[in-house]
């Protein structure tokens, strides 16, 4: 029970820190693209390959806390289900180019991200 809660704490923070940070990006970029979801996705990204190489295989962290910052916090931070709305909306609304963008750039930029996070947290 106890990695259950701590899963369910960390999504609880980690959806609440997407929304604000999404919503911050997008209105300082201003611009009709999804840029706050984008933003959001690669830095999850980059921060689950970086805990997961430096907490996880350089210090010994308990399955609690594990479970509560790369599947709970992590986990609720990421927006897979609104990157995949909002990008069936793009097409639905017939902008290919900023959907093209969009996917290329949260998937390259996503796995970019992954890799030089873990390359960072294992060379610390």
């Amino acid at each position: 029970m106890g990695l259950m809660l701590a899963i369910a704490f960390g999504g609880a923070l980690g959806s609440v820190l997407r929304y604000v940070v999404s919503k911050l990006v997008q209105e300082k970029v201003g611009i009709d693209f999804p840029f706050g979801t984008l933003f959001v996705n690669i830095t999850a990204s980059f921060f689950i390959g970086f805990f997961f190489a430096y907490l996880v295989e350089k210090l010994t962290i308990s399955p609690a806390f594990r479970a509560f910052l790369i599947t709970g916090f992590l986990g609720g931070y990421s927006t897979f289900s609104t990157l995949t709305y909002e990008g069936y909306n793009l097409l639905m609304n017939g902008e290919m180019v900023k959907f093209i963008f969009y996917a290329v750039g949260s998937l390259l930029g996503g796995i970019f991200m992954t890799l030089l996070g873990y390359n960072l947290g294992r060379m610390l």
